[in-house]
């Protein structure tokens, strides 16, 4: 460990103390937070290398540029964007309607992209009645009551008050959100996770602001490092950017690190000092603090939350990807890269992610910086499912002359192998997770036994073909066949249990059984994402 902390020194020298306060023990306000280090707790960190050698190429974009505050600036009597004066309008003075606030969406998109150090100073006025209608209308149906137990359906019912009273309220300034409804659900791991369950007004704020929050900072987001809860990218996606970085890489390590209670456990004013970076409004802002404090409705008493954004949330996802943003894409992009001397990636999906990396020292030098990073932003690893392992092309063929064996890591709900080819050359494996195979048996045995006297079979058979079709479209990468035909084997023989213990007396004999299933047929594995890569080696 001596050796790994010479490696890191430099860089461990030049980062400020824990914390983020100044002298006064209050924290400092303001700043740009796009080089990877908030204003708050911002220090030189020049281009020195590491033992001597030089920095690798970094990933830029032009969105990444550092934000400068600008002064706010009224054009033809309407609140504008910082430092911009423009002579046209994006939608006439009249009444907008909800596509016109859809334009005005895609004008704010358009105006992040070309101007990085703009900081938008009027968004509020958006949540016009239009608007939120249209956020109204992609609310699902089917989710669990808030606090107040109006479904979607009853708020539906007089939707055009409704709306009318909320917007009411928004514009004066009166709309106080409600404590979301605690509720739990069984983890992978045994344990429960808490979500929390908002009212269905909030819901359709929650829509519309996270829609403002999107059109803004997904141009900032970073392509090839980012990929939970973001438009037209997904977990496969970041399945296959690991794949064709170990396979196309020289990696040797993997860092996997997993952020305990994450979305329990955010900072509330680094929160809001990441959403400044580019949102000066401050009725907005205001509304978002809101929704953050507003508590938790838990056997029957409010709890108030002074940290966290309850997970189950509208809103929650895109303000944790903003808060990693800042906290640790940039910061893994611009500061840390600068001090390597092999590859290194990070591949990051939600609060979910791994790095790969070239060189042993680098890997755990990164990990206990990475835990002095964390922690300055009231973050924590979790020691128990944190590790770095080494894996890659070069370990396998090491362990294939020593006759052992590689370790193995998961992310997104798949475990992660070194396997070959039927030629005999590298290759990585990809399956479902044990751990995750358990639990998605243990629920669909726990929802055969609960629907098979509730209604006809004819009708819950056809639930059951989907929830076959949406495992496949998940877990049916390349590679994972063997697991999904495992998984389709287990679901047929779980239906005829609980088919034939509906009553005290056998209703159907497994010859009756073959065949309804072939008049009926569940159905079969299929491999729906292809991920495998030909190898640079």
């Amino acid at each position: 460990m001596k050796e790994q902390a010479a490696v890191w020194q430099p860089l461990q020298a030049r980062l400020p103390e824990p914390g983020g306060v100044g002298e006064d023990g209050e924290m400092l306000q303001g700043g740009s937070m796009n080089s990877g280090e908030p204003i708050h707790s911002l220090v030189e960190c020049p281009d020195k290398p590491i033992d001597g050698k030089g920095g690798q190429e970094i990933m830029y974009r032009q969105s990444d540029y550092p934000i400068v505050s600008g002064k706010p600036m009224k054009v033809g009597g309407e609140k504008g964007i910082a430092g911009t004066a423009r002579e046209d309008r994006d939608t006439p003075a009249r009444h907008r309607t909800g596509v016109q606030v859809t334009t005005k969406l895609a004008s704010l998109t358009r105006r992040a992209r070309e101007n990085p150090k703009e900081k938008f100073t009027s968004l509020a006025h958006l949540l016009t009645e239009d608007f939120l209608r249209a956020c109204f209308w992609e609310l699902k149906r089917d989710k669990a009551l808030g606090v107040d137990g109006v479904s979607v359906e009853e708020y539906e019912k007089d939707l055009e008050e409704n709306l009318k009273d909320l917007v009411g309220r928004l514009k004066a300034k009166r709309y106080r959100p409600q404590p979301v409804r605690r509720v739990y659900i069984p983890k992978g791991d045994g344990r429960l996770r808490g979500l929390g369950i908002p009212t269905a007004e909030d819901k359709i704020v929650q829509m519309g602001i996270k829609k403002i929050l999107e059109a803004i900072f997904e141009v900032d987001f970073l392509d090839g490092v980012s990929y939970g809860f973001r438009p037209k990218k997904s977990g496969h996606d970041a399945l296959d950017a690991l794949d064709k970085t170990v396979m196309t890489q020289p990696v040797n390590y993997v860092v996997d690190m997993d952020i305990e209670k994450f979305f329990d456990t955010i900072d509330h004013e680094w929160m809001m000092e990441c959403l400044k970076q580019r949102i000066a409004d401050s009725s907005l802002l205001r509304l978002i603090a809101r929704f953050l404090k507003v508590g938790v409705m838990e056997k029957g008493q409010v709890l108030a939350t002074e940290q966290g954004t309850p997970q189950g949330g509208i809103i929650s996802p895109i303000l944790a990807n903003i808060y990693l943003h800042y906290v640790l894409d940039l910061w893994f992009e611009r500061k840390v890269k600068k001090q390597l001397r092999g590859y290194a990636r990070l591949i990051r999906y939600a609060d979910d992610f791994v790095v790969c990396f070239q060189s042993e020292k680098e890997a755990h030098a990164f990990g206990e910086m990475l835990k002095e990073r964390l922690a300055k932003f009231g973050l924590r690893i979790s020691e128990k499912k944190s590790r770095i392992i080494a894996f890659g092309r070069y370990v396998w063929q090491k362990a294939q002359r020593e006759g052992k064996k590689v370790e193995t890591f998961n992310f997104l709900g798949f475990t992660h192998y070194c396997d070959k080819t039927r030629r005999g050359a590298f290759k990585m494996g990809h399956k479902t997770a044990s751990q995750r195979f358990r639990q998605k048996a243990k629920e669909l045995n726990a929802w055969l036994k609960r629907v098979r006297n509730w209604v006809k079979l004819e009708e819950w058979w056809k639930v059951l073909q989907q929830k076959l079709v949406g495992h496949y479209r998940y877990y049916g990468i390349s590679g994972n066949y063997p697991a999904l035909r495992k998984f389709y084997r287990l679901a047929s023989k779980l239906a005829y249990k609980w088919i034939n213990r509906r009553s005290q007396k056998k209703s159907m004999s497994f010859a009756k059984y073959l065949r309804f299933l072939a008049y009926h047929p569940l159905p079969k594995p299929k491999i729906y994402h292809s991920i495998y890569t030909l190898s640079s080696y």
